[in-house]
């Protein structure tokens, strides 16, 4: 088997079984504009910093986004992931379904594909791939590629949109995507494969594996969440999967956490968090320092606060704890939601940086005033 072959089946981290369906791949070269030398070292920041840095950023293909999550690169540059993301007037498309922005200090850089189209492809007409989280993987012998100092991971969510008359949740989750890059020191992400990891599937209540991911201790950890479909309980079950970095390529290593063990069987996997006071669709969770971080609203998407939740382990126990006021906003058309840690952005006061995702019901607003749809960052206390 190719070394290439064995990459792109060991990222199918969750196919249980199923075969992975490849998606044509889009011709390189990438490139990014403008070009930000990589650091010399980590810049130590605040969040009022990198608001300001978000403010004035004057980037033709990026004027919002919302998710967001991040992962630092082997050349000390930040690789940032957006969702549905609103361009300068004049640029067309004025929506595209993703975008990925890199950092080196306050220099921000757009990642742009040949014709300018989404960052990922659209599986579809009227199917789009929706980043949820992102995992830059350490070099190792199973990710040997001449050249290449970083493979970055991008877990996405396979999404249908509706027709705009269910309102702002008229749209279905069909499955995980994983996008594969390639990335030389100082160069731009290059495009590899495209991987449907888990069948496309219209059930309300399957689990969305990778709504967060991260690397610690030689494990790759894969998180999903689950709605359960009970009456009056919007928060989520949570979800957890690992595979070893150093032998991706071996499927028997695959792991699922069952409640008591890790073990091969993705069927019996079992939550790590109920759905009761669970999170949102999608959340952050990383390894800071020895304790593990979940950052997310408490009681799903439509809840009024942000929590973090602190466990010794990956798999938990888990215990939460408010950190900020983030109103849903469905009543007032000012939307927050989808709050991420990044741990690995240093902040002059030791904290840990925090974004939360705006939004407006108003598309039109959007359109006219994307500044209403940028994210909002914030300090809160590192455990």
């Amino acid at each position: 088997m190719s070394r290439r072959r064995s990459v792109l089946l060991a990222l199918a981290v969750l196919a249980g079984g199923c075969t992975a369906a490849e998606q044509p791949a889009v011709t390189p070269p990438y490139r990014l504009e403008p070009a930000c030398p990589a650091p010399t070292s980590p810049t130590v920041v605040s969040a009022a910093l990198v608001n300001e840095v978000v403010a004035v950023s004057d980037l033709p293909y990026w004027q919002a986004g919302d998710v967001g999550a991040s992962a630092r690169l082997s050349d000390g540059r930040l690789v940032w992931v957006f969702g549905d993301t609103v361009r300068a007037d004049g640029v067309e498309p004025r929506l595209v379904a993703n975008s990925v922005l890199l950092t080196s200090g306050t220099c921000v850089a757009q990642l742009l594909p040949p014709g300018e189209g989404p960052v990922v492809p659209d599986v579809a007409a009227g199917q789009v791939q929706w980043p949820m989280s992102v995992v830059v993987l350490p070099p190792s012998p199973g990710l040997a590629y001449r050249g290449v100092d970083d493979v970055v991971v991008v877990m996405s969510a396979r999404t249908e949109r509706g027709d705009g008359t269910g309102g702002l949740l008229d749209f279905r989750f069909r499955g995980t995507s994983a996008a594969v890059f390639t990335v030389t020191d100082g160069g731009a992400p290059q495009p590899l494969e495209v991987l449907e990891v888990t069948p496309d599937d219209p059930s309300a209540t399957q689990v969305n594996w990778g709504a967060a991911a991260t690397v610690s201790g030689g494990w790759a950890y894969v998180y999903g969440t689950r709605l359960t479909g009970e009456p009056l309980v919007f928060g989520r079950e949570l979800y957890v999967a690992r595979l070893p970095v150093a032998d991706p390529a071996d499927r028997s290593r695959w792991e699922f956490w069952d409640g008591a063990a890790w073990q091969p069987d993705i069927a019996a996997a079992a939550p790590v968090l109920p759905a009761d006071g669970g999170v949102s669709q999608t959340l952050s969770v990383d390894r800071v320092g020895d304790t593990w971080v979940a950052v997310s609203k408490r009681g799903g998407d439509l809840a009024d606060f942000v929590y973090t939740w602190t466990a010794p382990e990956p798999t938990g126990p888990w215990t939460p704890s408010r950190a900020l006021p983030a109103p849903a906003g469905y009543d007032t058309g000012r939307l927050t939601y989808a709050p991420l840690a990044h741990p690995e952005v240093p902040l002059a006061s030791g904290g840990l940086l925090v974004s939360v995702s705006r939004n407006t019901t108003d598309l039109a607003q959007l359109l006219a005033e994307p500044e209403v749809g940028r994210p909002l960052f914030a300090e809160v206390p590192r455990p």
